[in-house]
C-alpha cells in the first residue's frame, strides 16, 4: 500500500469514528450552553461565567473578559499573597495579631464584635477567616500585613493584569470614588486552574490554599453540588453584585466554575448561580 493509499484509509477513519465522537461530545456542551445563556438572560443585570476543565480547556463562557467587582472574591489574591510572603520568609504564619479599635470594620466576621485589644490572632488564623467567615477585619489586617500593592503585582507575575485589589474592606468612600475591587471570569478561572493543577508557588502551597477554600461555606455552587465531592471555593456579594469561584472535584473529571453578576440585585444572581452550577454538573457528571 502506497503512502496516498494509507493517507486515504486514514482520512476515512477519521470520518466514519473520530468525527461522530467529537459531535457527540460537543452536542451537551452545546445544549447546555443555549440553556445557561437563557438562564443569564432572564436575569436582570450582567451576568458572566466560565468553565474549564483543571487542564485548562475552555467549556463554556459568557462575558468571560469583562471586569466585575468582587466583593469578597478578591480575598483569594490576598490569600496568595500572604501564602507567596509566607514562602519568602518575610512574614510569619504564626505570627499574633493584635485587634485593635482602629481594625475592626463591620461587615462580615465576627472580630468587629470583640473587645478591643482583647485577642492575639495568628497570621494563619486570620487567613481562615477571611475565608471561612468572610471576615472583614481580618481581611484588612492581612492587607496591612502583606501590601496592596503586592497583591497586584502577584497578579501581573500569574498574567491576571485585570484583577485588582484597590481599596481595604468597607471603605465606602474608595468605593464611591469607583475604586472598586475587580476581576474577570477568565482570570479568575485561571488562578483556580493554577491552585487545581498545584502550580501556584508549589504543589505543597497550592494545596494549602485548597485545603482553606475546602472548609464549609453555604454559596450557590456549594448548594448545586452533591454533598459527597468537595468544593473549593469563596463567594462574595455587595449591593448589586455577586461572585463565586470554585473548584469542583469531581473524581475523574475536576472542573472549574466561575460566576459573576453586577448592575443587579445579589438575591437574583445567587439563585441563577446555582441554577447554572446545577446544570453545569449534571452535564459533566453525566460524560463518560
Amino acid at each position: 500500500m502506497n503512502r496516498r493509499d494509507r493517507l486515504m484509509r486514514f482520512a476515512i477513519f477519521c470520518l466514519l469514528f473520530v468525527a461522530p465522537t467529537i459531535e457527540m461530545e460537543a452536542r451537551p456542551l452545546n445544549e447546555i450552553a443555549e440553556c445557561l445563556e437563557k438562564i443569564a438572560a432572564n436575569v436582570p443585570g450582567t451576568l458572566g461565567y466560565s468553565v474549564m476543565t483543571v487542564e485548562g480547556e475552555t467549556l463554556l463562557n459568557r462575558n468571560a473578559d469583562e471586569s466585575f467587582p468582587q466583593a469578597s472574591a478578591i480575598k483569594i489574591p490576598i490569600l496568595l499573597e500572604v501564602l507567596a510572603q509566607r514562602e519568602a520568609g518575610k512574614i510569619d504564619w504564626h505570627q499574633s495579631h493584635s485587634i485593635q479599635q482602629n481594625n475592626q470594620v463591620g461587615g462580615s466576621g465576627i472580630l468587629s464584635q470583640l473587645s478591643a485589644g482583647g485577642s492575639q490572632i495568628s497570621t494563619g488564623d486570620l487567613c481562615v477567616m477571611m475565608i471561612v467567615l468572610s471576615d472583614n477585619t481580618a481581611t484588612n489586617l492581612l492587607i496591612e500585613l502583606v501590601g496592596m500593592e503586592n497583591v497586584n503585582r502577584r497578579m501581573d507575575s500569574l498574567d491576571c493584569p485585570h484583577t485588582r485589589l484597590q481599596r481595604v474592606m468597607m471603605d465606602t468612600a474608595a468605593s464611591a470614588r469607583g475604586e472598586e475591587n475587580v476581576s474577570t471570569p477568565a482570570e479568575a478561572a485561571r488562578i483556580m486552574q493554577l491552585l487545581a493543577r498545584g502550580k501556584f508557588l508549589s504543589r505543597a502551597s497550592s494545596d494549602e490554599v485548597l485545603d482553606i477554600l475546602r472548609k464549609p461555606k453555604s454559596t450557590a455552587v456549594r448548594k448545586a453540588v452533591p454533598a459527597e465531592i468537595p468544593v473549593a471555593n469563596k463567594p462574595g456579594a455587595i449591593s448589586g453584585v455577586a461572585t463565586e469561584w470554585a473548584i469542583v472535584e469531581l473524581p475523574e473529571r475536576p472542573y472549574i466554575i466561575v460566576l459573576m453578576g453586577k448592575g443587579g440585585e445579589e438575591a437574583r444572581f445567587v439563585e441563577a448561580f446555582t441554577e447554572i452550577a446545577e446544570r453545569v454538573h449534571q452535564t459533566l457528571a453525566a460524560e463518560p
